[in-house]
C-alpha cells in the first residue's frame, strides 16, 4: 500500500497544515487516531472530528494513547498514531514512547506546542526551548524528534518523521507542532510520499556459506529475535517454510522473550524461549554442551535475552548475527560473521540454501544425532504438579496451566504480557503457535503498557481474542484505560495476577537483602484494593477469582461475554503471593550487581 502514496497525493496547492497532516496519515493506512485532548491540539482535533474516515479514540492517559497507538502498530504492522497536547501530555506521553522506540514498534507521537508567539515569554505549558525542551527530552528515546517551525518546512518534516517510523528499523518519532500552525496554509504539492517507502537493505555477507554451515553443524542452534517479527507476521508462509526447515534439518530453533511464539513453540525443534525466566529446555541445551553454531537473527542479545550475557550463547565454533541495524551486531558479544540484512530476506536466502541442497540425501547420522541430543532435554512448558493445581490461595502454576488450554482452543490470540512475575510465569508455562501472537514491551520493560495497549490491538483487529497478563501493580498503572475500552464497547480480556504486591521487587528484594524484608515486606504492598470492584466502577465485567476450579470457566465466560455484548472484561485472580517466582537467575544477576566490582 506504501507504493501507492505518491500518486495519492500528487497535485499542488495551499491547505491547512492540519488537512495536509491528516491527508498524509490516512495514505499511510493509518485509519484510527489515540489522544488526550488538550488546547495545544484543539484545531487538529476540530478537523480529526469532522473527519469520516478517522477513528478517534480518547484515552485517560497520555502513557496510556500511546500505548494504544503502540499496541495497534504491533497487530497491523501499520503507523500507529498517537496526539497529546503541549507540556506535561507530551512528557507524560515519555515512558511508553521509549517502549516503542526499545521494541522496534512504529508509532508516530504528535504533540502540541504553545503559539510560536508566545515562545520565551513564560506561555502557559511551554515545551520549547525557553521552557521544557520537550523536543530535546522526547529525542532521547525516539529515533527522530522535530519541532515544526514553519509553514515552509512542514511537509517535509512530517514526510521525514513518518518515514523514520517506517523505515527498517522501526521505532518512534515525534513532531511538536505549534497550536497557531494547525490552522496555517502549507504548500503541500511538492510532497509526493516517495520518502515514504521503506528503504530497500542490501543483504550483505556469505549467506550461502552460513547456511551451510548451519546444516553442517553437530550443535546447530537459531535464536528468532523480535527483529523477525515483522517478516514472519507479513508472510505466514515463510514462517510454516521455516518450521519445515528445522523439522527437516533437525535444527533446534529458540526465540527471545520479545518473540515468543514466532516459532511454533509445539514443535520438535522448538527450545522455547532463550534468556532470562525463559524455558528450561532453552537453558539445558545451551549449557549441558554448547552449541557449535548459533545463528541470531533480529536481536541485539541484550541482557535479557541473553540470559546475563550467558558465554554458552557465544558457540564453540562459531556466532552469527544477523540485524537490519549494524549497530546491534557485535554489541554484546564478538561475532564470527556478521550479516546486516533484513530478517526475512535473510531467512528466505537460508531456505533457498536448504532447498538447492534438496537434491542431495541429508546425511542421516548426523541429523539423528542432533533430534537425540532433544531426547532428553525438559519440556518447554513446565507442567503443574497436582498439589499446585489444587492449592488455595491459587498458585500462578495453576492460573498458566488453564491459560494454556484455554490459548490452545482460539483460532488467533493476540496475547499482551506485561512486566512483572507474570512475564515468567507465562514464559515458562504457556506454548505459543503462529497465528497467535505475544507481544511484551521487554525493551524498556515499561509496566502498565499492557493494559492499554490490548485496547489498540483490539481496535485494530476486532476478530481476533485479545487478551492481556498482567500483574495487579502493572493493571493498576494504567487501569483507568478500562474506562475507555468500556466506552468504545472494546471486547479485550485482563487477566490480572492479584497478589496486593509488587511482588517481583519484592521477591527480588527478599534474595537480595533478606534480614531488611523481614521488617519492611509489607512496604511493597498495595493495600488490598478491590481490583473487580474497580474494573466494574471503569465500566468492565469483572470475574473475581478465588479458587483454582473457577478459572477456565471465568476465562470461557470471559471470552463469550466479549464476543457477544462487547466489552471489556477483567478476571482478577487471587494468588499466593508467596509462592517462589519465576526469576530465580535474575534474581542472582540483580544480586550480584549490587556488590561493588573488585
Amino acid at each position: 500500500m506504501l507504493s501507492e502514496v505518491g500518486s495519492h497525493l500528487a497535485g499542488s496547492g495551499k491547505r491547512l497544515f492540519s488537512d495536509h497532516l491528516l491527508r498524509v496519515l490516512k495514505h499511510s493506512n493509518v485509519d484510527t487516531l489515540f489522544c488526550v485532548p488538550g488546547s495545544a491540539i484543539g484545531p487538529l482535533l476540530d478537523r480529526t472530528l469532522t473527519d469520516v474516515d478517522l477513528r478517534l479514540v480518547v484515552a485517560r492517559h497520555e502513557s496510556g494513547a500511546v500505548a494504544m497507538a503502540d499496541g495497534y502498530a504491533r497487530a497491523t504492522g501499520r503507523l500507529g498514531v498517537a496526539l497529546v497536547t503541549s507540556g506535561p501530555g507530551a512528557l507524560n506521553a515519555l515512558p511508553h514512547l521509549a517502549v516503542a522506540q526499545a521494541d522496534g514498534s512504529p508509532v508516530l507521537l504528535i504533540s502540541g506546542a504553545v503559539a510560536r508567539s508566545h515562545h520565551g515569554r513564560g506561555g502557559f505549558q511551554e515545551g520549547a526551548e525557553d521552557g521544557v525542551d520537550v523536543v530535546g527530552a522526547l529525542g532521547r528515546c525516539a529515533k527522530y524528534s522535530r519541532e515544526i517551525g514553519n509553514s515552509h518546512s512542514a511537509s517535509q518534516l512530517v514526510d521525514n518523521a513518518v518515514r523514520q517510523a517506517l523505515t527498517a528499523p522501526r521505532g518512534a518519532a515525534h513532531l511538536s507542532v505549534p497550536v497557531d500552525l494547525f490552522s496555517e496554509d502549507v504548500d503541500s504539492g511538492e510532497f509526493g510520499g516517495k520518502s515514504l517507502l521503506p528503504s530497500e537493505t542490501i543483504l550483505l555477507g556469505g549467506v550461502a556459506e552460513v547456511a551451510r554451515a548451519l546444516l553442517a553443524a553437530e550443535r546447530p542452534m537459531l535464536v528468532l529475535g523480535n527483529g523477525a517479527r515483522e517478516a514472519l507476521r507479513s508472510d505466514p508462509g515463510l514462517g510454516k517454510a521455516l518450521a519445515g526447515f528445522a523439522e527437516r534439518f533437525a535444527v533446534p530453533t529458540a526465540t527471545t522473550m520479545k518473540a515468543k511464539g514466532l516459532f511454533p513453540e509445539t514443535h520438535p525443534q522448538a527450545l522455547g524461549v532463550m534468556g532470562v525466566g525463559g524455558s528450561r529446555r532453552a537453558h539445558a541445551y545451551l549449557t549441558r554442551n554448547p552449541p557449535d553454531m548459533v545463528v541470531v537473527v533480529g536481536s541485539g542479545l541484550g541482557e535479557w535475552a541473553s540470559a546475563n550475557w550467558s558465554p554458552a550463547l557465544r558457540g564453540t565454533r562459531a556466532l552469527v548475527q544477523v540485524d537490519v541495524d549494524p549497530a546491534k551486531i557485535g554489541r554484546a558479544y564478538p561475532v564470527d560473521h556478521a550479516v546486516h540484512a533484513d530478517a526475512g530476506e535473510f531467512l528466505r536466502a537460508v531456505l533457498a540454501v536448504a532447498d538447492a541442497s534438496a537434491t542431495h540425501r541429508p546425511h542421516q547420522e548426523p541429523l539423528r544425532r542432533r533430534r537425540d541430543a532433544l531426547e532428553d532435554l525438559p519440556d518447554v512448558v513446565a507442567e503443574a504438579s497436582v498439589a499446585e493445581l489444587g492449592a488455595v490461595p491459587v498458585t500462578p502454576q495453576a492460573l498458566m496451566h488453564h491459560l494454556q488450554r484455554w490459548t490452545a482452543g482460539i483460532p488467533e490470540a493476540l496475547v499482551f504480557v506485561d512486566i512483572g512475575n507474570s512475564t515468567g510465569w507465562f514464559t515458562q508455562r504457556v506454548a505459543v503457535d503462529p497465528p497467535s501472537q505475544v507481544h511484551c514491551p521487554l525493551g524498556m520493560a515499561s509496566m502498565g503498557w499492557a493494559s492499554a495497549a490490548v485496547i489498540g490491538a483490539k481496535l485494530a483487529r476486532p476478530e481476533a481474542t485479545c487478551v492481556t497478563i498482567t500483574g495487579d501493580g502493572g493493571f493498576l498503572m494504567n487501569a483507568t484505560e478500562i474506562a475507555t475500552a468500556a466506552r468504545l464497547k472494546v471486547g479485550a480480556i485482563w487477566v490480572v495476577l492479584d497478589d496486593n504486591a509488587f511482588n517481583m521487587v519484592r521477591q527480588g528484594m527478599d534474595h537480595s537483602f533478606p534480614d531488611t524484608m523481614r521488617t519492611t515486606d509489607e512496604d511493597f504492598g498495595l493495600g488490598g484494593p478491590n481490583l473487580a470492584g474497580l474494573a466494574e466502577s471503569l465500566g468492565a465485567r469483572a470475574w473475581p477469582v478465588r479458587v483454582p476450579d473457577q478459572i477456565p470457566i471465568a476465562l470461557d465466560q470471559a471470552r463469550r461475554a466479549a464476543e457477544q455484548d462487547p466489552g471489556p472484561q477483567v478476571i482478577c485472580v487471587s494468588i499466593d503471593r508467596d509462592e517462589p517466582g519465576p526469576f530465580r537467575d535474575r534474581n542472582e544477576s540483580v544480586g550480584l550487581s549490587f556488590r561493588a566490582p573488585r
